[in-house]
């Protein structure tokens, strides 16, 4: 399963391999390679959800405390006032 999964993330990396920085929203893609990496990140999101099932994992649960402590970690830079 995690192979599977590895494969995955390798042709969602490939959509991406010679485009660079992309805009947010993908303005300049076209419609087809929008629906592309739809679907690449959907088989991504399907086999992570698979997987987490395998092994017992509440991916909600698990992404929640991840997002606490990456706020920890990493706290927002201050802005500088002038």
């Amino acid at each position: 399963m995690a192979s599977a999964k590895v494969g995955e993330v390798g042709e969602l990396s490939e959509i991406f391999q010679w485009r660079g920085e992309v805009d947010k929203g993908l303005p300049n893609w076209e419609e087809s390679d929008k629906e592309h990496l739809g679907e690449e990140l959907s088989d991504v999101l399907l086999y992570l959800i698979r997987l987490a099932d395998i092994c017992g994992i509440d991916l909600g649960d698990a992404a929640s405390k991840k997002i606490v402590k990456n706020a920890i970690k990493y706290p927002p830079k201050p802005k500088l006032s002038f």
